[in-house]
């Protein structure tokens, strides 16, 4: 089978590798999609280390070729489905408490985390969503993503009929955009991008607001009546979108910080006792549970959500490089491998 190996920071090889043996409790899937997520362009750049060689790719969905003897599982070859590839060791304080999403073990090599740049996995059951048919699988490779965004609206107790302040409309800010409607919100979207915003009616946001063009504080006040954002979900890097998200937050209101920061220790661009004086709750999520990745699939399963506008390009093997580049650009939303191509 082909699969990318990532040697080191910006040196990732395609080679032949032999196909994966399951074993008796695992299954074999063919992926046939998979994202290239920021976490897959951080480990690229070196911005982020895990350990090397490694296999990247943990947004996939893929065909199922062959289930173990002793798999105890109503999949069944043929079944079309989205695929867990950050595995959990189940083990831990924060899996036996529920909080999968914090395992202490969740890059341990030994669970061999990622592999979505590959042609076939052997997994064990516990990865594995079935969708159905009728979704293309290109979308249900959205599932990990989608997840990550509904645990983000949990996080604030996002409720029907609150205004929700999205700032950042890359591929995650319009998937929690996505999300945030379905859960019946009315959802404001801030970038500097206006191509970007221009998507983001596309997708149904209520409201856009250019920060470089406008003042958002008062945009927010006026849609308001002068009350603010209930929450506000962070999912631009940007340091001011931070001193954005506490000017305009409500009384009592909850933002999350979904985004990670590359500068050193950055600190929140706030006033202590703003915090404390109006009761605001200060957020951040890390990855998503069994129950989030169960709920993206159906919500993708249903069609809910459409994420077919997120897909900027598909590319195969070999332009899996020039690919992980682009996504890193502004200009796209969500790159996909397509192990086919």
């Amino acid at each position: 089978m082909r699969t990318a190996v990532l040697n080191a920071p910006g040196s990732i090889e395609i080679v032949n590798a032999a196909d994966p043996v399951p074993k008796s409790t695992e299954v074999l899937v063919r992926i046939k999609y998979c994202g290239i997520c920021t976490l897959e362009q951080r480990l690229y750049s070196g911005e982020m280390k895990i350990y090397y060689p490694i296999i990247p790719g943990h947004e996939a969905s893929g065909i199922v070729e062959y289930v173990g003897d002793d798999v105890i599982t109503s999949i069944k070859p043929g079944d079309h489905v989205a695929i867990d590839m950050v595995y959990r060791c189940h083990e831990c304080y924060y899996c036996r408490r529920g909080q999968s999403n914090m395992c202490l073990n969740r890059f341990d090599r030994r669970l061999k985390p990622l592999g979505g740049f590959s042609e076939l996995a052997s997994l064990k059951p516990e990865q594995l969503y079935k969708v159905p048919s009728e979704l293309p699988l290109e979308q249900a490779a959205f599932t990990e993503p989608l997840a990550c965004c509904i645990r983000s609206l949990k996080k604030i107790d996002l409720q029907i009929s609150e205004d929700l302040l999205i700032i950042g409309a890359g591929p995650m800010g319009l998937m929690h955009l996505k999300a945030a409607l379905a859960m019946g919100a009315r959802v404001t979207v801030s970038d500097v991008n206006d191509a970007r915003l221009a998507l983001a009616s596309e997708m149904g946001a209520d409201f856009t607001v250019n920060p470089s063009k406008q003042d958002i504080v008062s945009v927010i006040m006026d849609l308001t009546g002068g009350v603010g954002a209930d929450a506000c979900v962070v999912a631009s890097p940007a340091f001011s979108a931070l001193e954005n998200a506490f000017s305009a937050i409500r009384k009592d209101g909850r933002v999350n910080i979904y985004t990670a920061y590359t500068m050193d220790k950055p600190a929140l661009p706030v006033d202590l006792n703003f915090l404390h004086r109006n009761e605001i709750t200060v957020t951040g999520t890390e990855g998503r549970t069994e129950t989030d990745f169960l709920q993206a699939s159906r919500m993708l399963s249903f069609g809910k959500i459409d994420v077919k506008p997120l897909i900027s390009r598909i590319i195969g093997f070999d332009g899996l490089e020039d690919g992980i580049k682009a996504a890193m650009s502004p200009d796209t939303q969500r790159v996909l491998l397509g192990t086919e191509l």
